[in-house]
């Protein structure tokens, strides 16, 4: 009992955390960096996107390891009760496969574009001029990413409270 408690818990808290991680980006973060001034959003992206980054990479990862253990503790061995031909099963697998979608978009387009963006800027810092069409880019991949992946956790998030209300 103390162990399902214990799992649920951290499950819960680093899904809290990457969802917030996101909708902050998303709805906060992604939208005020173009008000900025090109000094102010330099050192803003240098300063805070690595420390940031690598808190969304820790909690989605705590989020997926931390599901499957649940799922493992709560199957007890009968792994039926994740069929999608029940409520709980259907929703709980929809939820589990948008969130393995998540972390995929977070670690083949989000992070590598995140940490190019601080590559790029840094040099840009040393040597001043126009931003260079790949650090454009870079920026895209990771608005268009960052917005994609809120949606997505967000609908995670509906199906697992969908599946726990099943």
């Amino acid at each position: 009992m103390i162990l399902d408690t214990v799992v649920l818990w951290v499950h819960i808290f680093g899904a809290i955390g990457w969802l917030g991680a996101a909708m902050v980006f998303g709805m906060v973060i992604g939208p005020s960096l173009p008000k900025l001034s090109p000094g102010t959003r330099a050192e803003f992206m240098v300063k805070v996107t690595p420390k940031y980054v690598r808190y969304v990479e820790i909690l989605s990862v705590i989020t997926l390891v931390f599901g499957v253990a649940m799922v493992a503790v709560l199957a007890d061995g009968n792994f039926s009760i994740m069929s999608p031909s029940t409520p709980f099963g259907l929703y709980i697998s929809t939820g589990a496969i948008l969130a393995l979608v998540a972390e995929a978009l977070a670690f083949t387009v989000i992070v590598p574009s995140a940490h190019k963006i601080v590559k790029l800027t840094e040099a840009m810092m040393k040597n001043p001029g126009p931003p260079s069409p790949e650090l454009i880019a870079a920026g895209k991949r990771l608005r268009i990413g960052s917005v994609i992946g809120m949606i997505l956790l967000i609908l995670v998030t509906v199906f697992m409270v969908a599946g726990a209300t099943a």
